[in-house]
């Protein structure tokens, strides 16, 4: 059996920021001060037109690609996360394929989405696929586009930016890839999301503003704070892994408090939880890869070798995954 192991990041961040006092200006609302102290946001990356999701991956792609000089043709399989896609169908990948120049080769191209969930969940599958020995070289991004999905009429709003991060595994003889727990409660769907789908894509749904980012009701700060230290604690007690061995944490990076408190309950140093929400903002399904390719730059990766390192998402829905791999 093959371990996949991860040898290369990227990320695509656009160059257009909107800080608060824009975005205040743009919504008439003041953001609280409390806001930019808890999330650890107070700007924010908005993509133009012309970055699409499907571009954004491509180019935190390419990145990825020419960090360790390999060419697209050797990508055996492509998989992009999202729930911004660039239309309900085509999936996004096939375009990535394209824009990457792998096409060539035709790899195996599909979307996955388990909205902000899928960094932990497409690792997962990546993982089981080069395993099985069906491939050799998987390539996983996040691509995040939510500003297009937003009115500009809510406080909240100030939450999201734009973005892509990616990642390269491969087959190896040795870990690389651990294992996963998750765990998903379908009774918040109703929460939070973008409801425009079958039956509603007419006219009536448009008025409604179902294509547009709704936020119903908001989801309890337990649902991460309690549901984040238990899946860590699954995943330590399934598969052996004690305190000392985690040598990193990449959370979705939605609330810098929450991550703080988390690692407060696992008894953890948050020098171990890297963030990114304050040079970034919220890039959900692209935001622990760009975590990732952040703490790379910074030269934090090259220090864990022989640790152990968790990615831990959640997604409205909601769904949340925990995903672990030796360095």
């Amino acid at each position: 059996m093959k371990y996949a192991k991860i040898i290369s990041s990227g990320m695509y961040v656009p160059k257009k920021v909107m800080t608060n006092a824009e975005f205040e200006k743009l919504t008439m609302f003041t953001i609280d001060p409390y806001f930019s102290d808890a999330i650890g946001i107070n700007h924010r990356h908005i993509s133009e037109d012309w970055e699409t999701p499907t571009y954004m991956a491509a180019e935190a792609a390419k990145k990825a690609l020419a960090r360790i000089g390999m060419k697209p043709e050797e990508i055996d399989l492509i998989i992009v996360g999202t729930d911004t896609p660039e239309a309900v169908s085509p999936p996004d990948a096939p375009r990535v394929q394209y824009l990457i120049g792998a096409h060539k080769a035709e790899p195996l191209a599909f979307n996955v989405n388990a909205s902000c969930a899928n960094g932990a969940l497409m690792l997962d599958i990546a993982a089981r696929y080069i395993a099985m020995g069906d491939y050799k070289n998987v390539l996983v991004i996040g691509t995040y586009a939510m500003t297009k999905f937003l009115s500009w009429k809510y406080s909240w709003e100030a939450l999201f930016s734009d973005g892509a991060g990616a990642l390269i595994l491969t087959a190896s003889d040795e870990p690389g890839f651990i294992g996963s727990v998750a765990r998903a409660d379908g009774s918040w769907w109703q929460n939070w999301g973008i409801y425009m789908g079958a039956g509603t894509m007419n006219l009536a749904g448009f008025e409604r503003g179902l294509h547009k980012l709704d936020l119903r009701a908001a989801y309890p700060s337990t649902v991460n704070e309690e549901g984040w230290p238990m899946l860590i604690n699954k995943l330590m007690e399934k598969y052996n892994i004690t305190k000392d061995e985690i040598g990193m944490i990449f959370f979705t990076q939605v609330r810098k408090k929450t991550i703080e408190k988390v690692m407060e309950t696992l008894g953890l140093p948050i020098e171990r939880a890297h963030m990114i929400m304050h040079k970034y903002g919220y890039t959900g399904s692209a935001c622990v890869y760009m975590a990732y390719d952040d703490a790379f730059d910074e030269g934090k990766i090259e220090q864990l070798e022989g640790k152990v390192v968790i990615f831990l998402t959640s997604g409205v829905g909601y769904q949340q995954v925990a995903t672990a791999f030796r360095m």
